[in-house]
Order: C-alpha cells, then sequence, then structure tokens
C-alpha cells in the first residue's frame, strides 16, 4: 500500500524588497520538504537558494529505492556546491541556509544547515529538531515541517501549536503561521516561508 502525504506551504516577503527563500516539495510513496534561504543583500542568494532546492528535487527524482539516506543528504549537499561553483564565478559566494527532511516508511530522515528550522509536531508536544542530520519516527496524524528564520523569529512555540493543533490541511496551517506573523506587524520582519507535511495512512 502507498503511504499517502498531505503538504502545505505559505510564504511572505515581510518588509524585504526581495524574497530569497525557495522550497519545493514532493508527495508520492516517499515525501521530501526542502527550503533554501539565501542572503538577502547578495547579488546571487535568491539564485543560490533556486539552485540547491533544484539539486535536491532533482537528487531526489533519479533517487535508487535502496539508496541509504544518508547517503543521499551526502549527494543533495555536495551537488549544491557543485551547482553554486558552476554559477558563482566572481565574487563571494554567498551564505546560504539549507533544510530537507524525506519521508519513507514511517522514518523522517533531515538535513540542515544554517538558519532554517524544523520542527516535529505529534499533536501534544512541538519539538525543534536539532543537529545537522539525524532521524526520527513519523506517524499518521504528525506534522513535520521546515521554516525560515522570519519565522521562528516571529513565532513562538505556543504560536506554532496554535497554528498546527486541530483539524485541517497542512496548507491551512502553514496560512495560519504567516497570518499570525502579519498580526505582530514587526517592522524588521523578515522573508518568511513554511512548508510542512501530515501523514495521512
Amino acid at each position: 500500500m502507498r503511504e499517502n502525504y498531505r503538504v502545505g506551504n505559505a510564504q511572505s516577503i515581510g518588509s524585504g524588497q526581495t524574497q530569497s527563500n525557495y522550497f519545493a516539495s514532493y508527495a508520492g510513496r516517499d515525501c521530501l520538504l526542502a527550503l533554501a534561504d539565501g542572503t538577502i543583500d547578495h547579488i546571487n542568494g535568491r539564485r543560490c537558494a533556486v539552485l540547491a532546492v533544484e539539486a535536491c528535487m532533482r537528487d531526489c527524482r533519479e533517487l535508487p529505492p535502496q539508496t541509504p539516506l544518508p547517503d543521499f543528504f551526502d549527494t543533495v549537499a555536495a551537488d549544491i556546491l557543485s551547482d553554486m561553483h558552476e554559477v558563482i564565478y566572481l565574487g563571494k559566494t554567498p551564505y546560504l541556509s539549507f533544510a530537507c527532511q524525506l519521508i519513507r516508511d514511517g522514518k523522517l530522515y533531515y538535513y540542515q544547515t544554517g538558519s532554517c528550522r524544523m520542527f516535529l509536531y505529534d499533536g501534544i508536544q512541538y519539538r525543534i529538531l536539532t543537529g545537522a542530520s539525524g532521524r526520527e519516527t513519523f506517524e499518521k496524524g504528525m506534522t513535520a515541517g521546515i521554516v525560515s528564520d522570519g519565522v521562528w523569529e516571529a513565532l513562538h512555540e505556543k504560536d506554532m501549536i496554535s497554528c498546527l493543533a486541530g483539524r485541517g490541511h497542512p496548507y491551512e496551517k502553514a496560512q495560519r503561521m504567516i497570518l499570525k506573523i502579519k498580526e505582530k506587524n514587526r517592522k524588521t520582519a523578515g522573508n518568511a516561508t513554511v512548508v510542512c507535511a501530515e501523514r495521512c495512512l
């Protein structure tokens, strides 16, 4: 039986002039979430964020079924660096935050570097996933996600729980987070992006 996932996302440019966050998701037998945040004041910041996410999605499509997932993350990281070096000829390479989650067979595998953060919510407990990489159990009814720094700087744990609790599609939950950020009316609000997934079966 194929696993079934629901994926949602939401995004705001905040007080900035440029959206430096880029994200993508895939939901099939496996589920993949990816989010990158390029340096907003660097000419290639947005471009590198796009390259990073596209490299991750490309590698996911080409992933052999039996590949150990830690190896997959190593491949993604190497391909991101390769693509960035191929495109950025002059000047300093922009700072890039990147995070991805791959859900397979009831397990959540993750990799992250930089300022993006990951969370896991089981309907009661909300946790930030720490460390550069790891693995967690992912069961029906749980919500996993990735947020940019514009989200976690604005929303406290109780805010996140209020957005994630109860019924509703992950898209609606992500939209509630962005709405709550806007309600705070922060003058220095940064780019804010949420991408999250739930397991339905």
